[in-house]
């Protein structure tokens, strides 16, 4: 199943085209939403690292050069233990919200871009936009650098300033990136010229805009004292 799940990704990065001309078929709620969840939960195993390794390892370290001769024997699989489980529940709860938020996006804008590509003469192809849209979270793994950019600003390599500058980048890679996914999808799925193709994108991408001025101006401001 994972390597399916590769060779889907590569197809969605390097072959948009030929992908979204022979979408797989079948329900939403099948292969594209198991798409998009797979998608989350490798985010959200990366982000579950780094917050275990920027905010709980450093608590742990405390307590264990405490210890000791002897006692290390004794604590060591305790301390194995209480990590592991730490970990397990944070990745449980970061990939619960982040497959719930992800699920949640891509279907909106998989019903925006059917709505925008039928103002532009297309057809209603709502279940077709859906499922392009969900399987068009792929290009969210290129989040997985600003995760890794946060390990860096803990060390002290990065400030806030180039940590947010570097987010920005990779933020912006990806709308751009997606807004060329959308214009293939509503091409293909709705059977549109590429002009009215390129237009009917631009109300999704709009939003993931919109969304990333949030998080940039509010969010990331909030998050310094954490990344830092």
């Amino acid at each position: 199943m994972f390597k399916k799940y590769l060779e889907t990704v590569a197809k969605v990065f390097f072959q948009p085209i030929l992908f979204y001309t022979e979408l797989p078929p079948g329900e939403i709620k099948d292969e594209p939403v198991a798409f998009c969840s797979i998608t989350s939960w490798i985010l959200a195993l990366v982000l579950s690292a780094v917050i275990f390794m920027n905010q709980l390892l450093p608590i742990g370290l405390t307590l264990w050069i405490q210890v000791t001769g002897w006692k290390i024997v004794v604590v060591s699989p305790v301390m194995a233990v209480l990590a592991f489980m730490f970990f397990v529940i944070v990745y449980s709860i970061v990939g619960g919200v982040l497959m719930a938020g992800l699920l949640a996006l891509f279907s909106a804008l998989g019903f925006l871009l059917n709505f925008s590509g039928m103002v532009m003469g297309g057809k209603n192809e709502l279940t077709s936009s859906i499922k392009a849209s969900l399987y068009a979270s792929a290009i969210t793994l290129v989040m997985i650098l600003p995760m890794l950019f946060m390990i860096l600003s803990r060390k002290g390599i990065l400030d806030f300033t180039n940590f947010k500058i570097g987010y920005n980048i990779v933020y912006s890679f990806l709308v751009l990136y997606l807004y060329g996914i959308f214009a293939i999808a509503a091409r293909k799925t709705q059977k549109i010229e590429r002009w009215k193709a390129f237009t009917a994108a631009l109300l999704p991408t709009a939003v993931l805009i919109i969304l990333g001025i949030f998080v940039s101006i509010f969010v990331l401001h909030k998050m310094q004292k954490w990344v830092v």
